[in-house]
């Protein structure tokens, strides 16, 4: 068992001189919230010289400043992360879980003389699939909501609020009609910077709601469950987390996040895995 095997080869990979427009393009095009940035040292071979993931772009992208920009103009540079972690192909995976879990990351490129791709979370969760321990022990039973109606001016506060990126989207019954993620959320606003004359962006951004761009196919798994069809579950629908359903109607969610902090301690223990 070696990062090799857990390497995200599809992970984009763009200049760190690209323009946001390239970034929302990305998201579009390949299903990921991340992306990995690339420059060039001065003897001119292309290296690693950051991440930027949707949570970066959340972070910034409905600051005032940057309200009045186009998308065109707007540097991937700018909302990367610098020198970000890395782990190289030697790296013992225990050690990598151990990491991702304890410093949140959702993404850790792999290189040593060469750039080889990155290990993100998902990729993460094969080793999860045997798992036979209740899916409750480690949902979160108190995650994110936002009512259809809300603006994602809201969602974004609540979001960044903490360190959750699933929001499930509920009506006025309490019922869950969706859910939201940072990507759906960063890519809406990327979305109505590109498509909103600026003059008009002030009066039209709280009418971006949640109802319109929530994911309305999500994923439902009973609280029975265990963790190893949690995990194989979310990861061949390709979501980032699935709704908890038991006796009482939604008990909770679980997301890729739970699942890894369960695989560190998991590991951390000695038990056996995969």
């Amino acid at each position: 068992m070696t990062i090799k095997d857990f390497i995200s080869l599809e992970i984009p990979v763009i200049d760190k001189n690209d323009s946001l427009a390239e970034f929302a393009r990305q998201l579009e095009k390949t299903g990921f919230d991340k992306a990995l940035v690339a420059g060039y040292t001065t003897n001119g071979s292309k290296r690693l010289c950051g991440v930027v993931t949707s949570r970066d772009i959340l972070v910034k992208i409905v600051s005032e400043r940057l309200r009045r920009s186009s998308l065109g103009r707007l540097r991937i540079s700018g909302f990367m992360t610098e020198n970000p972690y890395k782990a190289y192909l030697n790296t013992d995976i225990v050690s990598l879980v151990k990491t991702m879990s304890s410093r949140g990351y959702g993404i850790i490129p792999i290189e040593d003389e060469t750039l080889h791709g990155a290990v993100i979370r998902k990729s993460l969760l094969k080793l999860l699939f045997n798992d036979p321990t209740p899916v409750r022990s480690v949902m979160d039973n108190h995650p994110l909501k936002a009512r259809t109606s809300d603006s994602l001016l809201d969602v974004r506060q609540k979001i960044l609020g903490t360190d959750k990126s699933f929001v499930i989207v509920v009506n006025e019954s309490g019922e869950p009609r969706g859910y939201l993620t940072v990507k759906e959320v960063a890519y809406a606003f990327a979305t109505f910077i590109k498509n909103v004359p600026e003059r008009f962006r002030k009066e039209r951004i709280n009418q971006l709601i949640a109802q319109d761009y929530m994911i309305k196919n999500w994923l439902e798994i009973k609280v029975d469950s265990s963790i190893g069809e949690a995990a194989k579950s979310i990861y061949e629908s390709n979501t980032k987390g699935a709704v908890v359903i038991g006796g009482r109607g939604l008990e909770g969610v679980v997301t890729e996040s739970e699942l890894i902090n369960y695989l560190a301690i998991s590991l951390l223990s000695g038990r056996q895995i995969g």
